[in-house]
């Protein structure tokens, strides 16, 4: 239920550590980390996009549908394509499944078996070649909400129980550096609703080393109801927590900062710009004009900036934790065709460089952003159904059969592939202009970027209904260009295509990318022109020397 508030925001970093301490003071266990200095400010990316920036969320009920022996092998290959990224377990599911180190593994409950599945995938994955850093890491979610007649054994102890008896034997000794975190309950602002101060206190209890062990913790990860940016920049509105967060920060960052590991640390959002249910709530309609409109990606851009710059004033990364195309599990004929993957490619840029609505050239040089994004999966209707089939809005597809055989990539799938291998790990990102060749035609979104080998590179995206003509910068006299383009085997559909291809090629059934196959321009005077059908998006690559 929504909450009117107007509790006033506290910011001023020198409360920082007085109200850790005072949490600490009613809290068992805290008070040894509680004194841990906060650093002033977390390093600014400045246009970089970070490895491990793409990822996956997967609820813990679908363990076994990714991860067992027979769905491993493609699953992994999957994840390699991605080259580097983070694995996220969690979602409502681990506030509403047990871990129980002696029960026979299900899906409806958490044991060692499920945490061996993703360790051999981890492993599977392999390490960054010449750096020994995990390819992927994970983030493990464990129940962080009130106990009910239902769950009586969500507590400290439980939390306890499952880092002891499931994470620690499961990740011991140098295989510990693949966990990213241990992330603390799923949607605080709905588990706790309008009990912010139980939640605080909670947190300070989950967060120390007693509870949650060495490893590094994950906060608040809350939700908001799906609001124009204008009523989440409205302190007096009811947007759950999001006013809230310099407090939460106030109050997790003396225990989180000190246990960054092998991957950072930062606090998490979620964020949907939709929901597959609207009724009395038209902005939330899911349609594919809807979510490629700009107004709610100026919804993203807001939450990001502000979440992200709270977080980096109290020495946090911020990572967007959980998203897709629609709160709900998505919707058919949105989520699950071509458009999803438009508005994915467009969003991973929106969160690796966010641009306030209320004030564009805030961030022009991309020093505030995230360090990731974390696209969810999950079941069609229920957890603990995944026979029913897929949720719309998954990136990659389970075998709902009881077979449980190879997963496989949904048209979402492959924005993450297109940005993880031409935009993750390169630097110098910031919005760029095209020229459209007729003044009627919507201006497609563009970004610029620079490789590690010094390239020069440009996404040129097209979310409008029909073609459009551009005109885009070169450095050099001729240039690479790479495309993602709806694809309907019957013809006719763009946005509303069953499916989606990159340079005309699809992944293989083992899950393997056969790899790019770009087209290769000349520039007439540092420039080339570019045609890009409804939903498309380029990738323009021009050599740093000539």
């Amino acid at each position: 239920m929504e909450r009117h508030r107007t509790r006033p925001r506290r910011t001023a970093r020198a409360l920082a550590c007085a109200l850790a301490l005072a949490a600490a003071a009613t809290t068992p266990g805290t008070a040894a980390q509680a004194t841990a200095p906060v650093p002033v400010t977390a390093p600014a990316q400045g246009g970089r996009i970070p490895d491990h920036f793409v990822g996956l969320s997967i609820e813990w009920s679908l363990v076994e549908r990714y991860m067992n022996p027979s769905a491993r092998p493609a699953f992994v290959n999957l994840l390699r394509n991605l080259h580097t990224g983070i694995l996220r377990i969690g979602g409502s599911s681990q506030d509403q499944m047990p871990f129980d180190a002696t029960a026979v593994n299900t899906n409806r409950v958490i044991t060692p078996e499920d945490l061996a599945y993703v360790r051999s995938t981890l492993d599977a994955a392999g390490k960054v070649p010449d750096h020994g850093k995990p390819r992927w890491g994970a983030v493990l979610g464990t129940a962080m909400s009130p106990p009910t007649d239902a769950r009586p054994w969500a507590g400290p102890e439980h939390a306890r129980t499952f880092l002891t008896h499931g994470v620690e034997p499961a990740f011991p000794g140098e295989a510990a550096k693949e966990i990213a975190g241990i992330e603390l309950g799923n949607e605080p602002d709905l588990s706790y609703g309008a009990d912010l101060d139980r939640y605080l206190g909670d947190l300070a209890t989950y967060a120390d080393p007693s509870v949650s062990g060495p490893f590094p913790v994950i906060a608040p990860n809350t939700s908001e109801d799906i609001l124009p940016w204008t009523t989440l920049a409205d302190p007096t509105a009811a947007t759950r927590y999001f006013h809230d967060w310099p407090r939460i920060l106030d109050t997790g960052a003396p225990l989180m900062s000190p246990r960054a590991g092998a991957f950072g640390t930062w606090a998490s959002d979620h964020f949907y710009p939709l929901a597959r249910t609207c009724t009395n709530k038209p902005y939330r309609c899911a349609s594919t004009t809807a979510l490629l409109s700009d107004e709610h990606l100026a919804s993203l851009d807001y939450e990001v900036y502000t979440h992200a710059h709270e977080a980096a004033e109290h020495g946090l990364g911020y990572r967007l934790e959980e998203t897709s195309t629609a709160a709900n599990r998505g919707a058919a004929g949105v989520s699950d065709v071509a458009a999803s993957a438009t508005y994915t490619l467009s969003l991973m840029f929106h969160t690796a460089c966010p641009r306030p609505p209320d004030k564009p050239e805030a961030n022009a040089g991309c020093t505030t952003a995230a360090k990731g994004v974390n696209f969810h999966n999950a079941e069609v209707r229920a957890f603990f159904h995944p026979e029913e089939g897929n949720a719309y809005y998954n990136a990659i597809d389970y075998d709902p059969t009881e077979t449980m055989g190879a997963p496989s990539p949904a048209p979402l799938y492959y924005a993450m592939l297109l940005f993880a291998r031409f935009a993750q790990g390169t630097t110098g990102l910031r919005p760029a202009t095209v020229t459209t060749t007729s003044a009627q035609d919507r201006t497609p979104e563009a970004w610029q970027l620079t490789t590690a080998s010094g390239d020069h590179r440009l996404f040129v995206i097209n979310k409008s209904e029909h073609p459009v003509s551009v005109t885009v910068p070169l450095k050099g006299s001729r240039a690479e260009i790479d495309r993602m383009t709806p694809y309907d085997p019957d013809g006719g559909r763009t946005l509303d295509a069953p499916h989606v291809r990159i340079d005309a090629r699809q992944v293989a059934a083992d899950g393997t990318w056969p790899g790019f196959h770009p087209t290769v321009v000349r520039a007439t005077g540092n420039r080339t022109a570019l045609t890009l059908a409804a939903g498309e998006a380029a990738v323009v690559t021009s050599p740093g020397r000539p």
